[in-house]
């Protein structure tokens, strides 16, 4: 669809190249005494606040770009107005242009060089989107914002300068741009290092030098990895994710061919559309119980793909998101997804690489009465459902008899405690008794002891010695 459209585009690109209106008259607005341009041989124009802006570039080569036109001066570029144009190879664009607008410049194939102008803020969405020959761009530092898909495709840029008053930069402003170097020292809002263009807080991953080569391992504190940040990147075989990451975007890892293992952790939420196509190499992919989302086409092409694991709590898979993984047999999709895309699994392309075929031996898991169910249904997969609310209800049931045998087996168990409970206490009441028999007997013996040896026991504490008894009875006699 792409390459139908780039076709249509050069085409009318063409057609307009050659078949230009040719030089018309200018004529002069009695009133103010301004030339008012409609066209010349190299543009159409039309007039705005402070001057003229450019609608369309209908030459098919320039070597110099005016600044005044009748006296009067360029002061903006409005969208488009370069699309396609083949003929340029360096553009200086002048000091009085201070605005251009989106996509502007985009699929200029063999514009080399351009230096912008120290009057521009702003280089916006699509500029330069398909310049595949561009290796040298001039950016001042005047200009605070590069937009989305800026420079997007630009696959002969392998360095670039941001300037220092950079702040902001839109989404897949560099897909698909094999950067090695870019230097940011200096620069309001980003800084390049160890190979990553992130922003000042290292919250967010731009771009990634297309010089990494073997594992990469993301920074932990990194919570966005954007759209197109590591296209391209044909060194890396290894990636690696901290819990820290939340989203991947679109075409964040598009066509890095020598993938083989990502190692994915909890905390992530999000992969956007095609953030992993042409990951050729890998063979298993497990996603975490976190993630909620796959985007279409996300791991398309994936051809090596023999064994996914999808988490319960992923709640969407979309379009073609495992199309073309023609080593993945089996897929099982938990109850939580409520929507999966077309063609979202067992597809594939034929050996013409022209036509789209199932997987013949391809075969899903789900649940019954889910999206998933439905999808394989539709298309006439092969699968095998099972019905996780009925086993959570037998689970139940099985629990709840558990409880209800444990509940019984206590009861018996204190049944039996209460039936021995008496034997113990007359046990225990007869060796009381016994032991209060034999101190009673013991009472009973002393008692029975001689009353002359207590008492002279109790008077002198004890028996007296011999001796002193006949001194006793000698003096009696006297």
């Amino acid at each position: 669809m792409n390459r139908i459209k780039k076709i249509l585009s050069v085409s009318a690109a063409a057609f307009l190249c050659f078949t230009a209106v040719p030089l018309r008259a200018l004529r002069t607005d009695a009133a103010s005494g301004a030339q008012d341009v409609k066209q010349d041989g190299l543009f159409t124009y039309e007039e705005v606040d402070g001057g003229y802006a450019v609608k369309r570039f209908i030459a098919s080569t320039m070597t110099s770009f005016p600044s005044v036109v009748n006296g009067t001066p360029i002061v903006e570029i409005k969208e488009d107005a370069f699309y396609n144009c083949a003929g340029i190879t360096e553009l200086e664009i002048p000091p009085t242009v201070k605005k251009i607008g989106k996509g502007a410049f985009s699929f200029c194939t063999s514009l080399r060089k351009v230096t912008l102008p120290k009057s521009l803020t702003e280089i916006p969405d699509n500029a330069f989107m398909g310049c595949s020959s561009l290796t040298e761009i001039e950016i001042p530092d005047s200009v605070t914002k590069i937009g989305e898909s800026a420079f997007s495709n630009c696959s002969a840029m392998t360095s670039l300068t941001l300037p220092d008053s950079l702040t902001e930069i839109g989404s897949a402003a560099f897909t698909c741009v094999p950067l090695e170097t870019i230097d940011a020292d200096g620069c309001a809002g980003f800084v390049f290092d160890d190979g990553k263009l992130m922003d000042k807080d290292k919250t967010e991953i731009y771009r990634g030098s297309a010089a990494i080569k073997g594992a990469l391992r993301i920074p932990e504190g990194i919570r966005t990895i954007n759209a197109g940040a590591f296209s391209m990147c044909y060194g890396l075989e290894e990636i690696y994710f901290p819990g820290s990451v939340t989203e991947i975007c679109s075409n964040a890892f598009w066509d890095c061919c020598n993938v083989k293992k990502l190692d994915f952790s909890e905390g992530l939420t999000s992969i956007g559309t095609g953030a992993f196509t042409y990951n050729e190499l890998v063979q298993t992919i497990e996603l975490p119980i976190s993630l909620k989302e796959i985007g279409d086409s996300a791991f398309l092409g994936c051809a090596s793909l023999d064994h996914l694991v999808l988490q319960d709590g992923l709640e969407s898979i979309g379009d073609k998101a495992f199309f073309g993984c023609g080593n993945l047999k089996k897929a099982t999709v938990p109850k939580s997804v409520k929507e999966v895309g077309e063609k979202a699994f067992g597809y594939t392309i034929d050996s013409t690489g022209e036509s789209e075929v199932k997987i013949s031996d391809f075969t899903m898991s789900v649940s019954s009465g889910s999206a998933a169910e439905k999808y394989a249904k539709s298309n006439e997969i092969d699968y095998s459902a099972s019905d996780k609310n009925l086993k959570r209800f037998a689970f139940i049931i099985v629990a709840i008899a558990l409880v209800l045998a444990a509940v019984v087996f206590a009861a018996v168990l204190m049944a039996r405690g209460r039936k021995g409970a008496p034997v113990s206490a007359r046990k225990a009441k007869k060796e009381a008794l016994e032991k209060e028999a034999e101190a009673n007997y013991k009472k009973i013996v002393e008692d029975d002891e001689p009353d002359g040896k207590n008492k002279d026991e109790k008077k002198s504490g004890g028996s007296k010695d011999p001796s002193a008894k006949k001194s006793e009875n000698k003096g009696k006699k006297d």
